[in-house]
This record gives C-alpha cells, sequence and structure tokens, in this order.
C-alpha cells in the first residue's frame, strides 16, 4: 500500500507474500517468501528482480553502499543497485528476521536470540550463535540441562548448567528430537536412524546404526537404553543398537521408564508395554489419537499427547484424565517439586503449562508467550523449550 500523507493509503497488486520493505538511494526494496525481492522506484510499480534463492526472506537494509536482505537458513544477499544479487557468507542456518546498519556495521537477528555481525554484509561473523530454531526436547543429567532440536536441515545441540544461559554446542546432519539421561551419559536421537552419545553433555559423537527410520524418543531402565519412532531400539551402552520389530507397526513418539515397565506412546492411540525392552505387548490401539509425553513417578505412569491425557499405576489398565479445559496439543510432561508438570499450546503464539498433584486434576495453569514442546525438571527447575528457539526457566513456589 502506498500512501503520501500516511493516512489515505492506495492498494495494489503485487506478486507472493511480502515480510519487509526499506528505501535508500532513491529505490524501494521489498522481500518476501520464496526468495522474493522486488523494487520500485516511486513505491507504485513494482519490478521483481532475480534472487537466485527459493528461502524466505525477512530482512532488508542499505548500508555502505549496498543493499543486504537476510532470512531462512542463514541467507543473506547483498545487491549494489538492488538488481544484481549475490550471496554472502555465513556459518550455520539461523532463522533471520532482521537486519540493520549502524554506520560502522551490519547487524542481523533472528530466532532463538541469533546475533551476527558483518563489516561488509558479506562476510559474518556470530555475536551469538542463539538456540536454533525449533527445539523439540529438553533433558536433564549431571548437573547439566541439554536441549535438542533443529536450525533449518541441521539438527542442533545446547547445553546449560543452570538453565538459563545456553551454549550451542554442536549442528549434526540430521534433526534431533529426543534426548535422555541415563548410565552417565546422555543419548540423543533424532531424523534417520540418527543417534549421538556424550558423557558431559558437551562433548558428542555419532553412534553407528544401519537403519535409516526416524527416531522420536529415547529412554533408559533397567541398565539400557531404548529408543522408539517409526523403529524399536535396544541398547546397553547407546553406542551399539538391536532393532526390534514394532507391534502393530505404528510410529511411536515418547517412551518412559518405570517401576520395572517401559510404557512406549505413538500414533493412533497407541500404548505400548514392556518389563525389559525387548517384549512389547500392545495395551492400547486403533483410536484417533496420538500420544508422545510419558513420564513415571508417584507410582504411576502419566501419557499426554493430543485429545487426551491417560494414568496407569502399572502399565496395563488406563484411565483418562479430566482436561477439557486445557489444549488439544499437549506434547510433553514431567515432574518436579512433588506434581507432575505438562505443556501444551491450542493456537500460535500461544501455549501454557499446567500442574497436577496426581495426573488426573489440572487446575492450576499459567500461560506462556509461546509455543512449548517440551519440559524437564532438574536442579530444582522446570525448564520448557520450544518454537523459534525460546527456552523458559522457573521455579514455582
Amino acid at each position: 500500500m502506498v500512501s503520501q500523507d500516511g493516512i489515505h493509503f492506495e492498494s495494489g497488486s503485487l506478486p507472493g507474500i511480502l515480510n519487509a520493505v526499506a528505501f535508500a538511494d532513491g529505490l524501494w526494496v521489498a522481500v518476501g517468501w520464496g526468495g522474493l525481492i522486488l523494487t520500485s522506484r516511486d513505491g507504485r510499480e513494482w519490478n521483481r528482480q532475480s534472487s537466485g534463492v527459493w528461502k524466505g526472506l525477512f530482512g532488508v537494509t542499505w548500508g555502505k553502499g549496498r543493499w543486504v536482505v537476510v532470512g531462512e537458513h542463514g541467507t543473506v544477499l547483498t545487491s549494489p543497485d538492488g538488481i544484481r544479487w549475490q550471496p554472502g557468507h555465513l556459518d550455520g542456518m539461523p532463522f533471520l528476521t532482521g537486519v540493520a546498519w549502524n554506520g560502522t556495521q551490519f547487524i542481523a537477528s533472528g530466532w532463538g536470540l541469533a546475533l551476527y555481525a558483518s563489516s561488509d554484509g558479506i562476510l559474518w561473523q556470530p555475536v551469538y550463535q542463539g538456540t536454533g530454531q525449533q527445539l523439540l526436547d529438553v533433558g536433564y543429567g549431571d548437573k547439566s540441562f541439554v536441549a535438542v532440536g533443529y536450525e533449518g536441515w541441521k539438527g542442533i545441540i545446547l547445553a546449560s548448567l543452570n538453565g538459563s544461559r545456553w551454549r550451542l554446542l554442536a549442528r549434526v546432519p540430521g534433526w534431533l528430537t529426543g534426548v535422555t539421561w541415563g548410565r552417565d551419559r546422555f543419548v540423543a536421537v533424532g531424523e534417520k536412524g540418527l543417534i549421538l552419545v556424550s558423557r558431559d553433555g558437551y562433548h558428542w559423537e555419532v553412534a553407528p546404526t544401519p537403519f535409516s527410520q526416524w527416531l522420536y524418543g529415547v529412554a533408559f531402565g533397567k541398565d539400557r537404553f531404548v529408543a522408539v519412532g517409526e523403529a524399536l531400539l535396544l541398547s546397553r551402552d547407546g553406542l551399539e543398537w538391536q532393532p526390534l520389530p514394532v507391534p502393530g507397526g505404528k510410529t511411536l513418539l515418547g517412551v518412559a521408564y518405570g517401576n520395572g515397565t517401559f510404557v512406549a506412546a505413538g500414533e493412533k492411540g497407541t500404548l505400548l508395554a514392556s518389563h525389559d525392552g525387548r517384549t512389547w505387548e500392545e495395551i492400547l490401539g486403533d483410536g484417533s489419537f496420538w500420544f508422545k509425553g510419558v513420564v513415571y513417578a508417584r507410582d504411576r505412569f502419566v501419557v499426554t499427547g493430543y485429545g487426551q491425557v491417560l494414568v496407569s499405576k502399572r502399565g496395563w489398565d488406563w484411565e483418562e484424565a479430566n482436561t477439557r479445559h486445557l489444549p488439544k496439543y499437549l506434547p510433553s510432561i514431567t515432574f518436579g517439586q512433588e506434581r507432575f508438570a505438562l505443556v501444551g499450546h491450542a493456537r500460535p503464539g500461544e501455549g501454557l503449562v499446567a500442574f497436577s498433584p496426581d495426573g488426573f486434576t489440572w487446575e492450576e495453569y499459567l500461560w506462556l508467550g509461546m509455543e512449548p514442546e517440551a519440559i524437564t525438571f532438574g536442579n530444582g527447575l522446570f525448564v520448557i523449550a520450544g518454537n523459534c528457539g525460546t527456552l523458559l526457566t522457573f521455579s514455582p513456589r
């Protein structure tokens, strides 16, 4: 839209969805999804320029005699005239949403508080690498929190001693979806059979796996690890894994151990139980809901997902909790400070954390300004991870 006075606007038809616009050196430059770049001298007639990329573009500025554009997957483009565009160089794949010139350097910002600086708009250095694009799980062990997720098409691993200050430790060739602690080590799982192991949360090695199915959850119990997803795997040390048949052939999204029993949860209302992680029995299935979050505490399992929260004291007989007042999407649950805590969200940009003394009644809850995907408890703190690389830490009284 164009206005001479900021009050009365003229509308026009432009291709695609635009995210940002800037004016300098007698030229308007607008950028948007799919690598869209438009230029105009008067704000009314626009010309489409070739960006050479298909990524979403979200920020544009002028400085040091050139245009600079930033976007998803660490995309940086520069141009002397708004017509001829060349890629810049930036390590990593941060989701960049803005860029500015302060007279001496360019600063680009993005999701997860990412900050990058450049003196020329071409070569970029991280001021703070941020906490990624999307975080899918968080765990605690050996006095450290570890969060996993993805940035672009790479997986990321973050670690923190206090839950407040986080360090991006590694980018790996595949999304990471689950992490747990056991046998004095962290184990993370993810895309196409990707498994990583660390004894301190800071130094990681890849475990060789002869399969390519996605893995979504991992748990430790009875001196063994169990990983679940499109496959079901068993390991004593997190490094060597044995594939097992998945009862019913359904995708499993989460797993936990307690009271001598593993419980795995998944699509179509699937719940499996096993005493040894090797032989599994299908307890529930053929439903319209899916389950993902699983925890054992206070002599019971509690399972969360989409549409239901179920509670069981043995893993074989289940009762439904009262969650009609909560959002449908409830992806994760933990236990701490003598209460169960789950996270969920119903709409973009809004979520909550809810508490229960027994897993059945969920009357206490707090609204969050983010979409949470995972929650854990450690060192007296709850830590929540979710979209835009958001990490929240709190200790309710």
